[in-house]
């Protein structure tokens, strides 16, 4: 058997070594380390700095489990903001939403970069936000962020536009300019959404500050208060980053929406002066020209969704095909090595939202 193929990645998480293994344990090699039901005994700052795997029927079975997971954090935050009250079990509640994120971030990175845009629901608030909150946690981490500012991060990306989410549903399906009344809007939601997280118990300063400053540029150009440099939090400058990159490629209803590889062209040009430049190497090293998620057209002419990384998790190596090269919907997906010959990654493509609903991720991701 092929090992490349018959072992995935997998990231050892602090839970791990409070239990029994739930599965085998690997080297890159294949090699077995240790059994199910082990338990790892090794230092656990050891463990967790390094890499190992598993075998894929693992990985597979494990996978369906995250994605429900993913898809029920998704519909608990959807519920969760459409009746927030700035009460304490709110922020209680979003505080459990986050942890569970997080775990799935660091287990399932691939799969969570995969699906945030595919997600189901007519509110493209909410899918941007939970789409940003993930990509922030990952950027976070690949910075080195500990744990607490990770959990920062997604506490902002989830709660930046908490004051204007059904404004901003509004303007997503709107073709033409914003009117005068629709900028005032966006120039305060920042401090809005702030003031609504200062009255819920249970809040802090460091992510009320990511909220209030997530719109804020490194030369003073940004807003509500035109802050500059240093006065931006570190916190703030990383969501503004992902923010960004979420806002250019993530379909919407009136927009089309940008390839990952113009998306960071784009933002290319404004490092130093919008956007800080450590938060957007590191996303642009993280999502590179095709993360998880992107469709694509093969060079067999499939139309396919890249769903899993490599190794080092920074360039696309399965893709699973969903259209046949004259257009068909296969009877069933079929995953493809992007490695191999035939199936490389000749351009990208794309489909609108209702050809999209074609192809529940559910589906996709038992093939991949």
């Amino acid at each position: 058997m092929d090992t490349q193929l018959a072992l995935q990645p997998y990231r050892l998480m602090l839970g791990d070594l409070s239990a029994p293994l739930l599965f085998d344990l690997y080297n890159s090699n294949g090699m077995l380390l240790a059994k199910q039901g082990d338990r790892l005994t090794c230092a656990p700052e050891t463990l967790l700095s390094r890499s190992f795997f598993r075998s894929r029927n693992d990985a597979d079975r494990e996978d369906q489990q995250s994605l429900e997971r993913l898809e029920s954090l998704y519909q608990r935050y959807g519920q969760l903001m459409e009746a927030w009250c700035c009460r304490c079990e709110d922020v209680l509640q979003l505080k459990r939403l986050v942890a569970d994120l997080m775990h799935l971030c660091g287990t399932h990175s691939d799969l969570c970069v995969a699906t945030a845009s595919h997600l189901p629901g007519k509110s493209h608030a909410i899918r941007h936000s939970f789409a940003t909150a993930i990509v922030t946690i990952l950027i976070g981490n690949s910075l080195g962020c500990n744990l607490r500012r990770q959990n920062t991060l997604a506490r902002a990306a989830l709660t930046m536009n908490l004051s204007l989410l059904s404004l901003h549903d509004d303007w997503a399906k709107n073709r033409t300019p914003l009117s005068g009344t629709q900028r005032g809007n966006v120039f305060r939601h920042p401090g809005l959404s702030a003031e609504l997280l200062i009255q819920s118990p249970g809040t802090d300063l460091a992510w009320i500050t990511a909220v209030d400053q997530h719109h804020e540029n490194l030369d003073g150009s940004g807003y509500p208060v035109s802050l500059e440099g240093s006065d931006i939090s570190a916190e703030a400058r990383i969501l503004r980053v992902a923010d960004a990159w979420c806002a250019l490629v993530m379909l919407r209803s009136g927009k089309a929406r940008k390839t990952p590889r113009d998306a960071i062209q784009e933002m290319n040009k404004s490092v130093g002066s919008h956007f800080d430049s450590r938060a957007f190497l590191a996303l642009k090293k993280l999502m590179g020209a095709y993360p998880p998620g992107t469709f694509v057209r093969l060079a067999n002419r499939e139309t396919a969704i890249v769903t899993r990384w490599d190794k080092q998790g920074t360039l696309p190596k399965y893709a699973t095909s969903v259209l046949s090269p004259s257009g068909e919907i296969p009877p069933q997906f079929k995953e493809r090595a992007l490695t191999q010959y035939g199936f490389g990654i000749r351009d990208y493509t794309h489909l609108d939202m209702a050809q999209m609903a074609r192809f529940p991720i559910s589906r996709i991701w038992a093939s991949a």
